[in-house]
């Protein structure tokens, strides 16, 4: 799947991609794994590709302020940059579309956003068995950074408390 840069501006800016909203828990994915929860979201994004379509799938983790989208993009940016992808990239070319898992999340790093490919959009389609496995993989890597940065900033606000006494 390729698309010219100006065409996917154009549907970028009009929201003419499918989007679908799924929920879960931190919690459900620690006793479930993170695969079961990601399933939905990757026919989703298949579907979409089938159909020669832009997609955005979003899975909001309700006992945390943790969010973890999958993008079709020509770029490794969220949607929401368009902007920024306009100043990068001429209207002219044609790019592959490709598969980005993004999480956002205050402790993930200093900018709150982490973004990898995934794959193609063909490749992701053609591999779709393996591709909640692999992004299950990244999302358990992401929350054990999560994890320790929160427990580095809570070892570093004991810190401070001690040393203000």
């Amino acid at each position: 799947m390729e698309s010219l840069v100006k065409d996917f501006f154009e549907e970028v800016e009009a929201e003419k991609y499918e989007t679908q909203n799924f929920g879960s828990s931190l919690a459900e994915i620690k006793k479930n794994g993170a695969t079961k929860s990601l399933e939905p979201m990757v026919n989703m994004m298949v579907k979409a590709i089938d159909g020669n379509q832009l997609a955005q799938a979003t899975l909001t983790l309700t006992d945390t302020d943790i969010q973890v989208h999958l993008e079709t993009s020509i770029v490794n940016l969220p949607l929401r940059y368009l902007n920024a992808m306009k100043k990068m990239l001429a209207d002219d070319d044609t790019l592959p579309v490709s598969i980005y898992s993004i999480i956002e999340s205050p402790d993930i790093n200093s900018s709150s956003l982490r973004i990898d490919k995934v794959a193609s959009a063909d490749d992701f389609v053609s591999h779709k068995g393996d591709m909640a496995a692999a992004i299950a993989t990244w999302l358990e890597k992401q929350l054990d950074q999560i994890k320790e940065n929160q427990e580095k900033k809570d070892e570093d606000g004991d810190k401070d408390t001690q040393a203000a006494n």
